[in-house]
């Protein structure tokens, strides 16, 4: 099957739309992260080599490579997550007849399910990382792109809270408590941290455009 990634947008979206259970919220999650990464790298480039800016120049250039660096990992993250989905719905089709297929099973089951946690949480952690980045640049950017930067964080703040949603689907089935208590922990402070940074942003670029 062709990858997620590499599929043409309408292709994409009929697959998305279509009684298939993956690709679904987690992907789009991903892919919305991915918008904000590319959104991000343009802004910067816009505004890279601007007479106004030159004295940015560095920090520009820094976010550039690194919007991009993490717009490749969350491509990657679109076409994981329907992956995690996929092995938890084969591990829940494993046999169960005899007691030793019913623990094999249920051990497939939980790895499988702190995968389908893992990945979505990756996207978390790189959503928070570029929202950091947005910071950066939202007081030396290329004012005419500033509505770009709105679309972007707004597309970052829906990722993270849509990969929260999926973290917390999959954890809630999850058995080892440590595990839960990290994850748990862990996003509530990523979560909190995004969405504050990306509120402040939002106004921030809504008082530019006036």
């Amino acid at each position: 099957m062709m990858r997620l990634s590499e599929m043409k947008i309408n292709e994409f979206l009929e697959l998305l739309a279509s009684k298939a259970p993956a690709p679904g919220g987690g992907s789009v999650s991903a892919l919305f992260g991915a918008a904000g990464a590319a959104l991000l790298s343009m802004v910067a480039e816009l505004t890279v080599g601007k007479e106004n800016f030159k004295e940015k120049e560095i920090v520009l250039k820094e976010i550039i490579n690194e919007s991009k660096r993490l717009l490749h990992i969350l491509e990657e993250k679109v076409d994981e997550d329907t992956e995690a989905f996929n092995k938890v719905s084969e591990a829940y089709k494993m046999p169960k007849e005899k007691e030793e297929q019913k623990l094999e099973r249920k051990k497939a089951i939980q790895e499988a399910l702190k995968i389908a946690a893992e990945v979505p949480f990756s996207v978390i952690e790189a959503c928070v990382d570029l929202i950091r980045l947005y910071e950066r640049i939202v007081d030396n950017f290329n004012k005419n792109a500033a509505s770009d930067i709105g679309v972007g964080i707004l597309c970052l703040k829906a990722a993270i809270l849509g990969a929260w949603l999926n973290v917390r689907i999959n954890i809630c089935s999850i058995e080892d408590p440590d595990f839960v208590r990290k994850y748990n922990e862990k996003g509530d402070l990523l979560l909190k941290e995004g969405i504050r940074l990306s509120e402040k942003i939002y106004d921030k670029v809504c008082g530019i455009i006036g």
